[in-house]
């Protein structure tokens, strides 16, 4: 859940994570691994480019702001922030 009125620092360090699937479905005893390391905003728009059958096998992490519930961000998550009207334009 992100919270509206309060800012995002979207040049914040994050990663963009990929947990190891099985025909598109997460597999739960596995370890998510690094697809992309840099900012915020960057991890933000490489997830909502993916396809949208694969785009539920990634995360977002990145440091803890006020905004965010934790420092893990679903695609869900991302699309809610990429709507804003604060969110920087690429």
């Amino acid at each position: 859940m992100v919270r509206e009125s309060v800012p995002i620092a979207y040049d914040a360090p994050a990663d963009l994570k990929k947990w190891p699937s099985l025909r598109n479905e997460r597999v739960a005893n596995r370890t998510p691994y690094l697809v992309y390391n840099g900012t915020l905003a960057d991890c933000i728009r490489l997830l909502l480019a993916k396809p949208i059958k694969q785009i539920s096998l990634y995360d977002i992490v990145t440091e803890r702001q006020a905004a965010f519930d934790s420092n893990t961000l679903s695609p869900d998550d991302a699309a809610e922030i990429a709507m804003r009207k604060d969110f920087p334009k690429a």
